[in-house]
């Protein structure tokens, strides 16, 4: 066979294993969009735990869900597989449980869950909770909002079903700045607000709910909230130092370094003035560098 045929051979199967490739591809994409339309509502009572869950609610977390998702429902579905087992967001789902009690069994559910005695005030915030008549639709209807995977049987294939439980549980929707102001709005109607320092006991802080609500991180809460405008009365929610204090910090060791690096290179006596200048500025960065990292992490500390 000559080169020529060679190439040209080469040439179709690189093709062929090429459009094998983007055939997985376009397979892969095809299903996962299957998976997205799967969304819809399902009965609360309907839901149900695998034998296998991988960690107990914890009360704090389900009891501020509660009063977040009592003021503008479940934005995050729940997911479950193709039969209605719960595969991710127990704390939804047991905050949706204790909403949907009434308010005499409400205590009765949340003695079942471990370690409520370490969460303060917790009677006289389940006494404040809404009602179920005055629930958010669907959620007053008993509904909740799910994402069934259609192709999981979460009993007959538990790995499967920790796989799929952990990518629910990171992957988060974009929320436009509409559906974040009428969140917000929502919150602050149910006695949510802004704060730029630590909550008093009692108090409702706004960006805390807006994180459950969500299921996002502090830092994208406060970007989010910095998207709108704040409430009369009220102060804009700070920025977030962390990122600053982190810069800071590798400022400090890169002086550090440059410094052992020219000890290491420029013995005593030997010229160098650009380097030599640029040690005694590093020789002063360090110090300076470290107070405004201390400096930082306190403002950090007094926004949270």
């Amino acid at each position: 066979m000559s080169k020529t045929q060679d190439r040209a051979k080469a040439g179709m199967l690189a093709g062929l294993d090429a459009g094998h490739a983007q055939a997985a591809i376009d397979r892969k994409l095809s299903s996962e969009a299957d998976r997205a339309r799967a969304v819809g509502l399902l009965p609360l009572e309907a839901i149900h735990l695998r034998d296998a869950d991988t960690r107990p609610a914890r009360p704090e977390h389900v009891l501020a869900l509660a009063e977040s998702v009592g003021a503008v429902g479940l934005v995050q579905p729940l997911a479950v597989d193709k039969v209605g087992r719960l595969v991710a967001g127990l704390h939804r789902l047991e905050a949706c449980r204790l909403l949907l009690a009434t308010p005499e069994a409400r205590a009765e559910r949340w003695f079942q869950l471990p370690g409520v005695d370490k969460v303060p005030d917790a009677l006289d915030r389940l006494g404040a909770l809404p009602g179920p008549d005055a629930l958010p639709e669907p959620l007053r209807g008993g509904l909740v909002p799910v994402r069934r995977l259609v192709d999981l049987d979460a009993q007959a294939d538990p790995d499967a079903a920790l796989a799929a439980e952990a990518a629910e549980n990171t992957a988060r929707r974009a929320y436009t700045r509409g559906e974040v102001s009428a969140m917000v709005d929502r919150l602050r109607a149910a006695g949510y607000r802004e704060s730029t320092g630590r909550p008093r006991r009692g108090d409702r802080a706004l960006r805390p709910a807006l994180e459950l609500v969500l299921g996002v991180s502090r830092n994208t809460a406060r970007r989010l909230l910095g998207t709108l405008p704040a409430e009369a009365g009220k102060v804009a929610q700070l920025g977030t130092f962390s990122q600053l204090a982190k810069a800071a910090a590798a400022l400090n060791r890169a002086a550090d370094a440059y410094l052992d690096a020219l000890d290491a290179a420029l013995p005593a006596g030997q010229r160098a003035p650009n380097a030599r200048e640029l040690g005694r500025l590093a020789r002063n960065v360090g110090p300076w560098a470290a107070r405004a990292k201390e400096e930082l992490d306190n403002l950090e500390g007094d926004e949270e």
